[in-house]
């Protein structure tokens, strides 16, 4: 019998794990935080520090879920969730916000941008934000999952992007 009902609470288990693994994460599952590593002084080994640091990691993949219907308004839910997590840790969000602004800027509109992390660095002692994004060019035919990252680093102060990571 105690065998019987382990076996059938194991299943139990099982089952909703795995419907629970189809579904989208919330947006306060977004990542703000500060990095102990600095951005490279050298310009030429940043793109390589923002890939080994942040691509195919789960703070990012756990997002591919998403996908370009609605991105616009997700994008502003995110946005939105990644400001209020930096002021909670009274961080630059002001800075943030006008980084995100960037963003999305750089998406002209027709890729579907994802902003699921924002990560307070240093660059030669100035205080630097690097922005995660999930991206798809969308489809007229059917939605896309989100599963392509890029990275934008930005000075906090000046808003300059001083460095840039995608895949593909």
């Amino acid at each position: 019998m105690k065998i019987g009902l382990s076996i059938l609470l194991a299943i139990a288990c099982f089952v909703s794990l795995s419907s629970a693994a189809g579904e989208k994460p919330v947006p306060d599952s977004v990542v703000v935080k500060i990095l102990d590593t600095p951005l490279p002084h050298e310009e030429n080994q940043r793109a390589k520090f923002l890939w080994d640091t942040f691509a195919n990691k789960s703070e990012e993949t756990q997002f591919n879920t998403y996908t370009t219907d609605n991105w616009k308004e997700n994008f502003a839910i995110f946005v939105t969730t990644l400001v209020r997590k930096a002021n909670y840790q009274k961080l630059n969000s002001d800075s943030l916000r006008k980084a995100l602004a960037l963003v999305l800027k750089h998406s002209t509109g027709k890729i579907a941008y994802f902003p699921v992390g924002a990560y307070q660095t240093t660059l030669d002692g100035n205080l630097v934000w690097i922005v995660t994004v999930k991206w798809e060019c969308p489809s007229k035919v059917s939605a896309l999952n989100l599963e392509h990252i890029r990275m934008f680093a930005f000075d906090q102060k000046t808003l300059k992007q001083i460095a840039y990571d995608t895949c593909m």
